[in-house]
């Protein structure tokens, strides 16, 4: 339902009795600044050529066209800005910045220009580096922490040595030897003011350019009123000199930035599933001597061999007689498949049989799991409410200290203007709420990741908040509530001539369908004929072929009883020769699960294109009530008997189910393809079962449990804080103490609730 305009505010979406804003510090905030004037020379004006757009443009299932890395992204200032980039250039339509991985993904006008977006940023004050399909972030971390890793160098060294030649002079030195320490303290600080402390000064620039309000423009001021002072006494040789104060104020500052950085690149790196392949080198056969290479190595064409429990590093042919494949990352179940010679694997399976020897048929970025890589990278950019709260409410609370900070140096200044401006200088410092908005995304960053590591793949964050608001649970039968793999449990008659099996074995050694699989696991020590001709698959009919100038098919069997089970009829000459039954048990956990989530207060479904009679008996082994089990229902059906519920969450196949999924409040893919399913559902079980649902619930309740708890350590920090600064027990040099502190105070928070 659309949110009404007039009475919610246009930048936070709160009430708003009626104006625009709810607030005086949201019509700041959402102060529109209107479009830069750019310089006529471009640096990035090759930007524009095809070759560089062409190499940078995402692929066309992505909401977005470039991704840019800002070099500079340090806080949720620079984020509000940066996604004022459409303001600032009218040729991009949509900016959408990713604190966590300080890019920044934008979407241009049909006549936009790459080149002045960039050009855009740059005049922002950030260092804009565009990154292809291929591109690793990592890299440009890399990059970055080189150059803050030199400021603080920098800043350390001179603070250090500033301090050693003051000691002496704290110490009682005076006369000539205290002008020639007070000069060398001079000489050290220019460094730190000329290189270290430029990242202030582009934000203070930004700050006063563009109407925003940041934490460098205090620290820029204070800086340089420590220096002029500091020089100004040292000239005139009367009152104290601050140069070891205030290098050693901005070293801290430097620090603090630089832990915050690299928790945010270590914790807050998308959710990429490279970890997959993690330290795995395969064996090259394409060369004499064979090499070894790293995973995003493989190139098409390359034959690889691969060991047991390896994980295939992308689409390849089989080449030998047969291998036993775990596939739980594309279809969720937790029983192997057995394929044989010619066959496709896809990369991210496991071998579990002995080795093998197979072709590489794509490269990794354009494998099935790849493409899964490409879309969890994309809805990493999705804001959570709760981020998209907290974020909100530090640009609020820095309005509020500078507010604060401002009147209480006013007004003490009429009493002290030095320790006026000292406290001021230290609520603005102790009381920045950097860690504030820090702390929502990484502890949304680890909740994913964990997430990952129980077999659970989550696309966007939303999706926890989401899934404890849910009151009804939808469960397709096949291959959710039963284990969606057949096996053999009856033949007619019960001894099959074993040329026969061999026959059967041929026509099936093609086909991807579930009977097929059963098959193959049925009569493991069985090999299969090779003398037929003309196999083929015919969909949704079956498979036949000449062995011996015969024609053998295999059909399904059209059986009459109601309660009859799944069949296969094999035909000779279209004369029956035999026939095999299968069936498709209720997974052994089920029952206990579904009383656990009535327990929870939610209402249990069953939903299922399969015969009504079956439906009711799956629903009644599962404790599900009767009349909450629906047969014979078709996609659509499923669709429509979803819109009549709200706060629903529709588990089912990620291929058969999309509608429903779709649709539900939260849907979740077991089964199918797992690239298709992500394109519908939000979460995709890669372990087989349900019983990833109950950790996906207990971890969606911690989750909400540590927001909250990282939210309210913040705000008692920023409270006791601000508190302290004001009444004189914290001066600037405590307060740049205590700011990595409160950061660390929050990453352990949340690292220790996440563990």
């Amino acid at each position: 339902m659309e949110l009404d305009r007039e009475t919610t505010c246009k930048y936070c979406l709160s009430p708003s009795n009626g104006s625009q804003y709810c607030c005086e510090a949201c019509s700041i905030l959402d102060t529109q600044v209107g479009p830069l004037t750019l310089a006529a020379k471009n640096p990035f004006a090759h930007l524009d050529q095809c070759e560089f757009t062409n190499l940078y443009k995402q692929n066309a299932d992505k909401d977005y066209d470039y991704l840019i890395f800002c070099e500079g992204m340090h806080c949720s200032s620079c984020v509000h800005l940066v996604e004022k980039l459409p303001e600032f250039y009218p040729g991009v339509i949509e900016a959408r910045a990713n604190f966590g991985q300080s890019t920044v993904a934008i979407r241009l006008s049909p006549n936009g220009s790459l080149a002045k977006a960039a050009q855009c940023i740059s005049e922002l004050g950030y260092v804009p580096k565009i990154l292809s399909v291929q591109d690793n972030i990592q890299d440009k971390y890399t990059q970055e922490n080189r150059t803050f890793l030199k400021r603080i160098a920098v800043a350390g060294f001179c603070a250090g040595n500033i301090m050693l030649f003051t000691i002496p002079i704290y110490a009682g030195l005076s006369g000539t030897w205290e002008k020639v320490f007070n000069s060398i303290g001079l000489l050290l600080f220019l460094p730190i003011l000329l290189f270290s402390a430029q990242p202030f000064y582009q934000g203070s620039l930004n700050a006063l350019k563009f109407r925003t309000i940041n934490v460098d423009l205090p620290i820029t001021i204070a800086m340089l009123t420590g220096f002029l002072l500091s020089t100004w006494n040292f000239a005139h040789g009367q009152g104290d000199i601050y140069f070891d104060s205030t290098a050693s104020f901005l070293f801290l500052i430097l620090s603090a930035r630089y832990l915050l950085k690299r928790v945010q690149q270590n914790y807050l790196a998308p959710a990429r599933m490279q970890t997959y392949f993690q330290d795995q080198t395969y064996e090259c056969l394409n060369t004499e001597p064979s090499l070894l290479i790293p995973w995003n190595h493989v190139r098409p064409g390359d034959i690889l061999k691969i060991k047991q429990g390896q994980t295939l590093p992308t689409d390849s042919k089989l080449l030998k007689s047969s291998a036993t494949i775990d596939t739980s990352l594309f279809n969720g179940e937790s029983l192997p498949q057995v394929y044989t010679e010619g066959m496709t694997l896809l990369g991210g399976t496991r071998l579990l049989s002995e080795v093998v020897s197979v072709q590489a048929t794509t490269s990794f970025e354009s494998s099935q799991i790849g493409k899964l890589f490409q879309d969890l990278d994309q809805r990493s950019f999705q804001k959570s409410s709760f981020v998209g709260l907290t974020e909100r409410l530090a640009q609020k609370l820095i309005i509020l200290v500078f507010a604060l900070a401002g009147i209480f140096a006013l007004i003490y200044s009429f009493v002290n203007p030095m320790e006026a401006l000292q406290r001021a200088l230290a609520l603005i410092v102790v009381a920045c709420p950097c860690a504030l908005a820090f702390g929502s995304p990484l502890t949304l960053g680890l909740a994913i990741k964990k997430a990952q590591r129980m077999g659970i793949l989550i696309k966007n964050a939303n999706s926890f908040e989401q899934l404890l608001n849910i009151k009804n649970i939808f469960f397709d039968k096949t291959g959710t509530l039963t284990e969606g793999s057949l096996s053999l449990t009856k033949t007619v008659p019960e001894m099959i001539p074993h040329s026969l099996m061999e026959i059967i074995l041929a026509l099936e050694a093609v086909s991807h369908h579930p009977v097929a699989f059963a098959i193959r696991k049925s009569w493991p020590d069985v090999n299969a004929a090779t003398h037929g001709t003309g196999i083929e698959e015919v969909l949704g009919q079956g498979v036949r072929g000449y062995f011996d100038g015969n024609l053998y098919e295999i059909m399904a069997v059209n059986l009459t009883e109601e309660t009859g089970p799944i069949g296969v009829e094999i035909l000779k000459n279209h004369q029956s020769v035999c026939r095999l039954f299968f069936s498709d048990r209720l997974r052994a956990d089920i029952p206990s699960i579904i009383v656990n989530l009535q327990k929870r207060g939610l209402e249990t479904f069953l939903v299922s294109g399969d015969r009504n009679f079956r439906a009711h008996d799956t629903a009644l082994e599962c404790n599900i009530p009767r009349a909450n089990a629906f047969g014979e229902l078709s996609p659509q059906g499923k669709f429509d008997l979803l819109k009549n519920y709200t706060q629903s969450c529709m588990i089912g196949d990620g291929a058969n189910d999309t509608l429903s999924l779709q649709h539900a409040d939260v849907g979740i893919a077991v089964k199918g393809s797992v690239d298709l399913s992500l394109q519908y559902a939000d979460i995709y079980f890669t372990r087989g079962g349900l019983q990833p649902l109950l950790d996906l619930f207990s971890l969606a309740e911690q989750t909400r449990r540590i927001l909250i708890r990282t939210l309210t350590v913040s705000l008692l920090y920023n409270l006791i804080g601000g508190s302290a600064a004001l009444l004189g027990f914290i001066d600037p040099m405590m307060a740049a103490i205590l700011m990595p502190i409160s950061s660390a105070l929050i990453v352990l928070t949340s690292l220790w609730g996440m563990k």
